[in-house]
C-alpha cells in the first residue's frame, strides 16, 4: 500500500534541480511530457498541434493514476493533462498550481472549473481569477555550502526592464563602502542564437554565491502580488533579505533586522542593517513555509 505522500504526484515543468528534491520527500514527480530524441520531438510537435495522439506524449505519471489520491500540476505553457487525468480517475482530486502569474502560464480561464482546482500564489490572482491561496514554498533539504563572505548584497534574475534600477541601487551601495554583486541575466538568454554575455547560472553555482553573501536582493516586478523564491532563501538559509516589495511586512517572517525594504527603510542604515547578526526565527515559521507544509495546506478544510 502506498503511503499518502506516494499517493500525491506532482506533474512538475518548472525549475528541474527542485524535481529530485520532490522526490526526496516522498512525492513521485514527473514532467508532463516525457524526455525524447529530436526526431520524436518533430512528430510531438505535429501531433500536438494538430491535437491528436497527444497522450501518447505523457510521461510516466499517466500509468500510475489508479493508485494516486491527489494530483498537483504546476502551472506552465504545455497542454494541460487534467482532462485526461480526470477522464481516467474522476475520483483525483487535481490541484492546478501557479507558481508564477497567470500571464506566464495557462491562463485559468481556459480550464474548466469543474475538472479541477485552481491555486496561486500570487494573491491578486487569487481575487482576479477567483483561485484559492497558499504560499510559496522551499525545501529544508536544500544546503548551502560553508564559505567565506565576500559580498554584500547578492540579486541573480532576468533583466525584465530592471537593469537600470539595479544599476542605481548597486551604485548607491558602492558609495556606502558597500560591496553588492549582481548578475543580471540578459532577456534573450533563451533565443536560438543567443550570443550574450549573461545567460543563467545553473542552481548549485547559485547557491554557492548565496552562501558568499550576507544578504539576497529580492526585485520584484510591478504588479507582483506573491512570493518568490528569495525570501524563502533567506530564511531557509538564515540570509538577510533587501527588497522593493513593502508587503513583506504582512509576512510572518517578516523582521526589520532581517528584513529591509527599498522605498520604506532608511539606505543611510543600510551598512549597519548587513553587518549585524541575522536573528533566527521560530522554526515553526520557517517549517511553515517547507514542502511538507505546503501540501498540507492544500488538504486543509477539504472534504473529498
Amino acid at each position: 500500500m502506498l503511503s499518502k505522500k506516494n499517493k500525491t504526484l506532482i506533474i512538475y515543468d518548472s525549475f528541474q534541480y527542485f524535481a529530485p528534491f520532490f522526490r526526496g520527500k516522498g512525492y513521485p514527480t514527473y514532467k508532463t511530457l516525457r524526455d525524447i530524441d529530436t526526431l520524436q520531438k518533430v512528430a510531438r510537435k505535429i501531433s500536438l498541434k494538430l491535437g491528436v495522439f497527444k497522450n501518447y506524449w505523457f510521461d510516466d505519471w499517466r500509468k500510475n493514476l489508479t493508485e494516486i489520491d491527489t494530483v498537483i500540476i504546476f502551472a506552465s505553457q504545455h497542454p494541460s493533462p487534467v482532462k485526461f487525468i480526470n477522464e481516467t480517475n474522476p475520483n483525483i482530486r487535481i490541484i492546478y498550481w501557479y507558481w508564477n502569474p497567470v500571464e506566464k502560464c495557462v491562463h485559468p480561464n481556459t480550464i474548466p472549473d469543474k475538472l479541477c482546482e485552481k491555486w496561486s500564489f500570487d494573491r491578486e490572482d487569487c481575487l482576479n481569477y477567483s483561485m484559492e491561496h497558499n504560499t510559496t514554498f522551499y525545501f529544508d533539504t536544500i544546503e548551502i555550502p560553508e564559505s567565506e563572505i565576500l559580498f554584500d548584497l547578492f540579486f541573480v534574475g532576468v533583466n525584465k526592464g530592471r537593469k537600470a534600477a539595479l544599476d542605481k541601487i548597486g551604485d548607491k551601495m558602492e558609495e556606502r563602502g558597500l560591496k553588492p554583486h549582481f548578475y543580471i541575466v540578459d532577456d534573450n538568454w533563451n533565443s536560438r542564437n543567443y550570443r550574450g554575455d549573461y545567460p543563467p547560472i545553473n542552481y548549485p553555482d547559485y547557491l554557492k554565491l548565496v552562501g558568499q553573501s550576507k544578504a539576497i536582493l529580492d526585485y520584484v516586478q510591478e504588479g507582483q502580488n506573491g512570493l518568490t523564491l528569495r525570501p524563502m532563501e533567506s530564511i531557509f538559509f538564515k540570509k538577510k533579505l533587501v527588497t522593493n516589495d513593502e508587503t513583506v511586512k504582512q509576512e510572518d517572517f517578516y523582521n526589520p533586522s532581517n528584513v529591509f525594504i527599498l522605498g520604506v527603510d532608511d539606505l543611510n542604515n543600510l551598512k549597519e542593517f548587513l553587518n549585524s547578526p541575522y536573528v533566527s526565527l521560530d522554526a515553526s515559521i520557517t517549517r511553515r513555509y517547507d514542502v511538507d507544509y505546503w501540501i498540507e495546506r492544500f488538504n486543509e478544510n477539504y472534504n473529498k
